[in-house]
C-alpha cells in the first residue's frame, strides 16, 4: 500500500484532494518545505496509484520527497476505472466522486497509525486538503496533529464557506446582478449569479453535494489546528482577515506556491503543438498575445465557445487557445473542429494569427513569455497566482465556486476585467455575444489608459508576489516567515 516510509523523525503527511488543481499545489508545497528544512523533516505525499505515478515524474532526482499509495477502486462507485482525478469526472458525477474518495479513509488511517506507532504520535502531522475533512477526525482519534491546506485563495474560500453554510436570501426571480450581504460578513455583498454558481441546487437542504461540503468544513474547523493558504499578505490582506474570522483558527499565508508544470502527468511528455506555442510567441511583439484557458476541469457551452471564437477573430489579436470539449459534450473528451466556426483554425494558421491546442498547453511557459499580453481565464486559484507571478493582466470568466470571487480579487487588485461570469447560470449569453468579447479584449490588449494601468499594476504585483516567498534571494518574505511559524508549531 505504501512506499518509501523509512524512519525520519518528524514527519509531514501531505494528502491532496484528487484533482490536478489540488495535487500540483501540494507537490509544490512539499518542494517548498524540502527547500526550507532540508534533512530536518520527512515529507510524504499520499494519493492513489495513478496520481502518485504522475507526481513522481515531477520530482527531481535526489529529492527526499516520498510517496504513499492508497488503494482506490472508482468502478465500485459507478465511475470509470481510471477515474482517479477530478479532471476526468463529468460535472454531474461529482457526487459519486466525493463518495468514492471517502473510501480512502480506512487505508489512510492504517497508514497514519503505522507511522505514528513507529515515529511517535508527537512526531506526525497531517496536512490535508480542505475537501478531506475526515482526515481531521482521523488525526484526533489517532492523537496526531492536523492542518488544513487551502489550495484556493483566502477571499474566495471565506466567501464560499459562508455560502455553503449560511447563504443569503434572494427574492424570487432575482436578477443575476442583484446583490445581498453575507450573514457572516455584512460588508461583503454577493451577486445572485455568484450565489447560483456556488450553491447550485435550488433545494440545498436535500442536496448530497452540499451536505458533503458542509460536513467537510465542519470537521476541519472543529478538529484541525490551523490553516495554510496558498496566498500572501500582500495579495489578500482582506481575504486573510475574513478566513481568520470565519474559522477562528491560526492562519498561515504561505504562497504563492507555484513552480511545477501545470500537469504532472505531462512533465516528460512532448505533446504535439506545445513547442508551436512558444514558437508562435517568439514571433509576436511584446504583450500582444491573448492566452485562453479554462483550466484542467472546466469548460463553457458550445454556443459560448462559438461566440468566443468569433469575438477573438473579430478583435484581430493574436492568440493561443487551449480548448476542451464543450460542457454538453464533456464525457466525449476529444475536441471536434465543428465546435468552432467553420474555417476558424485554418484562417488563424494561414494568417499566423493563432494557435489552437487540445486540452492542455504549457501554461507557465506561455505566461512567462514577454509576448503574452493577457490571460482569458476561469480564475481558478492556481491560474490566478500564475498570472500574478508573471505579471499578466487577466480577462476574467469565472465559472463556478471560488472562481467567482477570485475574479473579484483580480479586479480589485487592478489587474482583471470581467468578460462574463457563471457556468450553470449567467455566462457569456447573459452579457452579450462576440461583439462583447471583441470589446473586452480591446480594453485589455489595446492602447487605452485602462490597458496601460493594468499592465503597470500587474508588474507591481509580480514584484510583491516574488518578494513574499523570497524569490529575490535577499530577505525572508512574509510567506517564508509564515511557513517557518507553521513548521515550528506542527509538532508537540
Amino acid at each position: 500500500m505504501a512506499q518509501g516510509r523509512e524512519s525520519g523523525g518528524r514527519h509531514l503527511l501531505l494528502f491532496p484532494f484528487l484533482a490536478q488543481g489540488h495535487l500540483i499545489p501540494f507537490l509544490n508545497l512539499a518542494k517548498r518545505i524540502e527547500s526550507l528544512r532540508p534533512g530536518q523533516l520527512s515529507v510524504t505525499i499520499v494519493s492513489t496509484p495513478r496520481n502518485v505515478a504522475g507526481l513522481r515524474r515531477a520530482v527531481p532526482p535526489g529529492s527526499s520527497i516520498r510517496f504513499a499509495e492508497l488503494p482506490f477502486a472508482p468502478s465500485d462507485h459507478g465511475l470509470p476505472p481510471n477515474a482517479e482525478s477530478g479532471d476526468v469526472i463529468p460535472f454531474m458525477s461529482w457526487g459519486s466522486f466525493y463518495t468514492a474518495i471517502d473510501s480512502l479513509r480506512p487505508p489512510f488511517e492504517e497508514l497514519v497509525s503505522e507511522l505514528a506507532g513507529r515515529e511517535g504520535r508527537e512526531n506526525v502531522c497531517i496536512v490535508a486538503d480542505v475537501f478531506l475533512g475526515w482526515t481531521a477526525e482521523c488525526a484526533l482519534a489517532l492523537g496526531v496533529q492536523h492542518r488544513v491546506f487551502l489550495t484556493s485563495g483566502a477571499y474566495g474560500s471565506a466567501v464560499i464557506f459562508s455560502l455553503w453554510v449560511r447563504p443569503p436570501a434572494f427574492p424570487p426571480h432575482a436578477d443575476l446582478n442583484d446583490e445581498q450581504p453575507l450573514p457572516d460578513f455584512p460588508d461583503v455583498r454577493v451577486r445572485y449569479v455568484e450565489l447560483r454558481n456556488v450553491v447550485i441546487p435550488e433545494d440545498v437542504a436535500v442536496d448530497p453535494i452540499m451536505a458533503f461540503l458542509r460536513r467537510t468544513l465542519h470537521l476541519n474547523l472543529r478538529h484541525s489546528g490551523g490553516i495554510l493558504i496558498n496566498t500572501s499578505e500582500e495579495i489578500e490582506a482582506e481575504g486573510l482577515r475574513l478566513i481568520g474570522k470565519l474559522s477562528a483558527l491560526p492562519t498561515f499565508a504561505v504562497g504563492p506556491i507555484i513552480g511545477c508544470p501545470t500537469r504532472p502527468n505531462a512533465v516528460d511528455a512532448q505533446d504535439e503543438g506545445h513547442d508551436s506555442c512558444i514558437e508562435f510567441l517568439d514571433s509576436k511583439p511584446a504583450a500582444s498575445v491573448l492566452y485562453v484557458s479554462f483550466g484542467s476541469q472546466n469548460t463553457i457551452s458550445a454556443s459560448e465557445m462559438m461566440e468566443l471564437a468569433r469575438g477573438i477573430e473579430a478583435s484581430g489579436r493574436p492568440f493561443i487557445w487551449a480548448v476542451r470539449a464543450p460542457a454538453e459534450y464533456e464525457e466525449e473528451g476529444e475536441f471536434r473542429a465543428e465546435w468552432l466556426p467553420v474555417g476558424f483554425e485554418e484562417r488563424a494558421t494561414a494568417a499566423a494569427r493563432g494557435v489552437v491546442v487540445r486540452r492542455w498547453a504549457p501554461q507557465m511557459r506561455i505566461l512567462a513569455h514577454a509576448s503574452t499580453g493577457a490571460f482569458l481565464s476561469h480564475c481558478g486559484w492556481n491560474s490566478t497566482l500564475e498570472s500574478l507571478w508573471h505579471g499578466v493582466p487577466v480577462v476574467c470568466w469565472p465559472l463556478v465556486s471560488d472562481q467567482m470571487f477570485d475574479s473579484r480579487v483580480l479586479r480589485e487588485l487592478g489587474v482583471g476585467v470581467e468578460m462574463a461570469a457563471g457556468r450553470v447560470h449567467g455566462g457569456l449569453r447573459s452579457v452579450g455575444g462576440w461583439e462583447h468579447v471583441r470589446d473586452v479584449l480591446e480594453t485589455v490588449l489595446g492602447d487605452g489608459a485602462k490597458a496601460g494601468d493594468m499592465r503597470r499594476r500587474a508588474a507591481e504585483l509580480k514584484e510583491l508576489a516574488r518578494a513574499a516567498v523570497g524569490a529575490d534571494g535577499e530577505a525572508k518574505g512574509s510567506s517564508v516567515l509564515a511557513m517557518e511559524r507553521l513548521l515550528d508549531g506542527a509538532f508537540r
